[in-house]
């Protein structure tokens, strides 16, 4: 019975050394006494949704009212296929500065930019059946999407059979770092240089190289987010690096694929790259020791989910089209009529949209209306056209590009031209083949055709009367109008100016008109 027993008991903890967490080990966050028993709840991108900028100011929204309530948590669900990595940045920029604990829970994915979200918060947390992984960063342009982390091909090393070598050189700011992965300068440290190096790429070479430093900067800010909570800095490179190698006595895990590194959960937990698995969201409070707490559950008002819709950029270039073209209209037609409205509509929702998703306040929508306000100035009150309506139509641009916020200059640089090429083009084709075939735009212009046949003949000046004399009836300066035989006629003097009453002799025709000097006394 006794061997029974024992064969028994080495079985149970065989099992519980195979399943560790099976039932979810439960470890409490670390509380502090000056915590309030609300922990925040934001379910983000639950759908398997890219992330966003207009996301990312939502839940820094968030973490702020998390904060003012002295909250003992944060927990950000994310479902995600990636995204921007510039926008992956500003998620843990904001989670390094945030001073309320943070968990990030992959309810079920969270591949690419989701996984370097993930590894920034204070605890990763992920589904069953989740996945985590694959953060190769990638760049879009026109030869379509390519891996940055490609190894060029050099026809001397390529002929010689050997691999070319990576690049060791690190930017100067990374050399003086401080070599403790714990202080938060470090990582803002490198956000603040990826930022730089993402945008310093004028040409070929230029952009390789800016390419293979911004790898080494990414690769060592993956280094400091998995040092700073105690995860396996091979592994979390493999997710991002296709050429690095994982060996399973010294990683625990085999990877000699050329391609990057994708986790089950179950794997992920066994190699310390996340915290818990967790079947749903009670679990996961469980797990944390905040079964116990009051959950505030974070979703957007009506007004935010339609400011969010606004603020794509697909619908806001929309707006500016239609506004455009609404505004160009009714200044071709007369009075205020539905263009007018339309357009000047267009234009708010494309504001109100911006301000809603917290993309900026209410200065580019004043901005943008004072720009309006001195281009109308200029076409309807001053004469000509000067630095006014300039000073209009620059503030006006500037409000477009205000509204994206300052932090997506990229974003707004794309939508805006596309959108002013695309409401140009639309102009110029109601310009020349709608407006003027329409009722509404006959009434205001002239097109009556005054044919020879029917008559109408161009008046010339007579010839015969060259040489006869005059009195100027108005002044000539140098056009005017003369008398002759009791006659008037338009004259114009041959270069002096004339008084009214001066006497002038013919000299010569000019069109319609009778060259005339002064008469000789």
């Amino acid at each position: 019975m006794r061997n029974i027993l024992k064969s028994f008991l080495f079985l149970l903890v065989s099992l519980l050394c195979i399943f560790p967490t099976w039932g979810g080990e439960i470890r409490p966050l670390p509380q502090r006494s000056d915590r309030s028993n609300k922990v925040f709840y934001l379910p983000q991108f639950s759908e398997f949704e890219s992330i966003s900028d207009n996301e990312m100011r939502f839940f820094r929204k968030t973490l702020e009212r998390a904060h003012q309530a002295r909250a003992r948590a944060l927990i950000l669900e994310l479902d995600t296929p990636g995204g921007s990595v510039e926008t992956a940045f500003k998620y843990l920029s904001i989670m390094e500065k945030s001073q309320v604990p943070i968990v990030v829970y992959l309810n079920p994915n969270g591949i690419s930019a989701g996984m370097i979200i993930a590894m920034g918060a204070d605890r990763a947390a992920i589904s069953p059946n989740g996945l985590i992984g694959d953060a190769m960063p990638i760049s879009m342009g026109i030869g379509g999407v390519k891996p940055v982390t490609e190894k060029p091909e050099d026809p001397a090393e390529k002929s010689a059979g050997k691999a070319p070598a990576k690049s060791d050189k690190q930017p100067e700011k990374l050399k003086n770092a401080p070599k403790n992965p714990q202080q938060p300068a470090m990582l803002e440290e490198i956000l603040r240089e990826i930022q730089n190096l993402r945008s310093s790429q004028e040409n070929k070479e230029d952009k390789s190289l800016a390419d293979q430093k911004f790898l080494t900067v990414f690769f060592k800010m993956l280094q400091v987010l998995a040092e700073k909570n105690s995860r396996p800095v091979n592994v979390i490179r493999a997710m991002a690096d296709p050429y690095t190698r994982l060996t399973a006595e010294k990683d625990g895990i085999e990877h000699n694929k050329r391609s990057p590194l994708t986790l089950s959960a179950r794997e992920a937990q066994k190699l310390k790259v996340v915290d818990h698995i967790a079947e749903n969201r009670d679990d996961l409070l469980r797990q944390l020791g905040l079964e116990n707490a009051e959950l505030v559950e974070v979703k957007r008002t009506a007004t935010e989910q339609i400011g969010l819709f606004l603020a794509t950029p697909a619908i806001a270039g929309l707006l500016l089209v239609i506004g455009l073209v609404g505004i160009f209209v009714e200044i071709k037609t007369p009075g205020f009529g539905v263009p007018g409205v339309l357009g000047i509509s267009a234009l708010t929702l494309f504001f109100l949209g911006h301000i809603a998703s917290g993309s900026s306040d209410w200065g580019p929508m004043v901005v943008f209306f004072v720009g309006l306000l001195l281009v109308a100035l200029e076409i309807f009150v001053i004469p000509g056209f000067g630095l006014v309506g300039a000073l209009g139509f620059l503030c006006i641009l500037v409000s477009f590009f205000w509204a994206f916020g300052l932090e997506n200059v990229s974003t707004a640089l794309r939508v805006v031209t596309f959108s002013l090429t695309a409401a140009i083009a639309i102009m110029i084709l109601l310009a020349v083949y709608v407006l003027p075939k329409t009722p509404l735009f006959r009434k205001v212009s002239l097109d009556a055709v005054l044919s020879s046949e029917e008559g109408c003949k161009a008046q010339t000046a007579d010839q015969d009367l060259i040489g006869a004399e005059g009195v100027a009836v108005t002044p000539l300066r140098p056009a005017g109008v003369v008398r002759i035989a009791g006659e008037r006629h338009d004259a114009a003097s041959e270069g002096d100016f004339l008084d009214a009453g001066a006497g002038v002799v013919v000299t010569g025709c000019n069109g319609f008109q009778l060259v005339v000097r002064k008469k000789d006394v």
